[in-house]
């Protein structure tokens, strides 16, 4: 089973508390545990953050928008091109 990068976890503390962030964690564990190739996970657990926006309906609806297919929520949350890493970087900060 897949661990959540150290800056998804740091924005996950920034935008969520307390019971929610726990909540948050464990579905986005649950959800990335497929996409295990080539960074994909992070990239889909950053994307379903961006577009939740620290709103607990919005993170469940990037949920099930991504459960349906990966591809939306990378475009929603303009993770989809090439500089995906960089935008990643900008937004989240680098990953140590």
């Amino acid at each position: 089973m897949m661990e959540l990068t150290p800056r998804i976890k740091r924005r996950i503390g920034k935008d969520y508390t307390g019971e929610d962030r726990q909540a948050v964690e464990e579905i986005l564990i649950e959800l990335v545990n497929k996409y295990e190739v080539g960074g994909g996970a992070e990239r889909i657990a950053a994307a379903t953050l961006i577009h939740g926006q620290g709103k607990v309906d919005r993170f469940l609806l990037a949920v099930q928008i991504a459960r349906e297919d990966f591809r939306d929520i990378l475009t929603n949350s303009g993770l989809e091109d090439e500089d995906w890493r960089e935008r990643l970087d900008s937004m989240f900060g680098e990953d140590s």
